[in-house]
């Protein structure tokens, strides 16, 4: 009989105890990956990115310092921008107030242009202070998407690049489940770099 007390009161006692100290001790708490830690390697064959052996960083002058980027690219028109754009409008509107994220749309000029897509102002509400749409050369366009945030011909997702310019995470927003994932890792970076920002105070 009192084995059986002891082994009642252990089945009942035990996960409160351990719920306790999980709840006193443990950490709950997410994370991201930091891509390229150890350099590119020889994943990509673009004869421009820089394969230093050491934390890749993007080193472009359309890219932001010190805040966080998401960097989304179109070469042309049509169903799939559509969805992209709708897609992005998402993410505007869940951060369109914060002044330390920069979502900005790269056009490559020499297949579409800024004029091309004023239609899409009538169905997305683009917040101007948050979403900037650029529509650069074609050269500029290659250099930041195949050189600087190491991308290939056939890649179309979003990057997200830190406040120390390290790529953070790659998106296929065609799929509303990572236009999702992409709103859940800006938050968990947001808290990453609120932590950083508290600790060097």
């Amino acid at each position: 009989m009192r084995k059986k007390s002891v082994f009642l009161f252990l089945l009942i006692a035990l996960p409160v105890i351990i719920f306790l100290f999980l709840k006193s001790f443990g950490r709950n708490e997410f994370t991201i990956p930091v891509y390229y830690e150890q350099g590119l390697g020889d994943s990509l064959s673009t004869p421009c990115l820089d394969k230093a052996k050491e934390q890749y960083v993007v080193n472009n002058p359309l890219v932001q310092k010190g805040e966080i980027n998401i960097i989304h690219f179109e070469r042309l028109d049509g169903p799939v921008l559509k969805t992209r754009l709708e897609e992005l409008e998402r993410v505007q509107d869940v951060f369109f107030n914060d002044d330390e994220i920069n979502l900005s749309t790269y056009l490559n000029g020499s297949s579409i242009a800024l004029s091309d897509i004023t239609d899409y102002d009538r169905r997305i509400q683009f917040q101007d202070q948050f979403w900037k749409i650029n529509e650069v050369d074609s050269t500029a366009w290659a250099n930041l998407k195949y050189c600087s945030v190491a991308m290939t011909n056939l890649d179309n997702r979003v990057v997200l690049v830190d406040k120390q310019n390290r790529i953070r995470g790659y998106y296929n927003i065609i799929e509303r489940e990572e236009t999702d994932r992409l709103i859940l890792e800006l938050r968990i970076l947001k808290t990453e770099e609120d932590n950083v920002g508290a600790v060097g105070e």
